[in-house]
């Protein structure tokens, strides 16, 4: 899975640790079963969903940005350390080939953004040589994408 995709993160004895959201994602395509620790029953996409919504109100939001950029074969990692959700890398690309040159941060479209709001995320990709690209999710579940940069006159 890790190689056809970069999914995950390869462990010792061929284990592969996978993000939450990279887990829902193979849940949804049916790739992975997962089965809840306690009572050792397996968990459908519905029921893990809502699991994992309990320790992220915003999972599903970031859920439909992240399985819309997987469906157009982008290379899709967590973007935590550049204070975005995801940080995206081309077709063929990935963490140990390429440096990734987006950013993509989900919002929902009833959100309101402030100009430094704004302007901090645009900066921040910047000074790490990245495009900032926000993931407008609407009431349905479709996605837009938007790009801004910081021009210099």
């Amino acid at each position: 899975m890790h190689q056809h995709g970069s999914t995950g993160k390869p462990l010792t004895g061929g284990r592969l640790q996978l993000a939450p959201i990279e887990a829902l994602f193979l849940l949804e395509k049916e790739k992975i079963h997962v089965i809840e620790e306690k009572s050792k029953e397996k968990l459908d996409f519905d029921e893990f969903s809502s699991k994992l919504a309990e320790e992220d109100p915003k999972l599903m939001l970031k859920y439909r940005a992240y399985k819309d950029l997987r469906s157009r074969g982008l290379i899709v990692k967590t973007g935590l350390k550049y204070g975005a959700h995801f940080r995206v890398y081309e077709r063929g690309e990935g963490p140990g080939s390429g440096h990734s040159p987006y950013l993509v941060h989900a919002i929902s479209e009833n959100a309101e953004l402030t100009p430094p709001d704004l302007t901090r995320a645009v900066r921040l990709a910047h000074g790490v040589r990245k495009k900032m690209i926000f993931a407008i999710v609407d009431n349905e579940g479709d996605v837009t994408y938007y790009s801004l940069s910081r021009e210099r006159l």
